[in-house]
């Protein structure tokens, strides 16, 4: 399973308390004719969190600060030059006050763009990174399908009627 997805493409997940459960609920879907290519374990002895996708919450905050970041400088760039077109009229005039206007929005919009980048990564990407990281961290597995809108639905149809046997421990 790729870690890149096309826009069209859902995925499912499923949380499973031992090894042996989520083995046989792979095997189940497997056998009801989901391929095997849609499907990965992830935990302890099968794929990585890395491998599918389940990057460190970290990564996401970063990410959404960088994006945030060259957006802020790049409308910054612009807000300054229509500040040194303002103070061009004004009392500041000359080359040194347009690049002073140019980088002062450039710095501050960066700084913002920065700051709002990370708050949307912390408020809407890092929450199902961090439940399923946990989960692993428990010993627990996750069970993920990622596919089309109905191949989504078949498999929650096929896993909502699957109960976890109970085990002698």
């Amino acid at each position: 399973m790729a870690s890149t997805r096309p826009k069209r493409t859902k995925i499912m997940i499923a949380i499973l308390p031992d090894e042996a459960s989520a083995f046989e609920a792979y095997q189940l879907l497997w056998r009801s004719g989901i391929s095997p290519e849609h499907l990965a374990l992830v935990g302890n002895g099968y794929t990585s969190p890395d491998r599918v996708g389940l990057l460190q919450p970290t990564y996401f905050i970063r990410r959404y600060a960088r994006y945030g970041a060259y957006l802020g400088a790049a409308l910054g760039v612009v807000a300054g030059w229509a500040i040194a077109q303002i103070w061009a009229v004004g009392p500041l005039t000359g080359w040194r006050a347009q690049i002073f206007a140019l980088l002062l929005g450039m710095l501050a919009l960066g700084l913002l763009g920065g700051l709002l980048g990370a708050t949307y990564g912390v408020l809407f990407k890092v929450g199902t990174s961090i439940a399923c990281l946990n989960s692993l961290r428990q010993g627990q597995y996750l069970l993920l399908l990622e596919g089309s809108e109905t191949l989504t639905r078949r498999a929650r149809e096929i896993l909502s009627g699957y109960t976890i046997p109970e085990r002698e421990t």
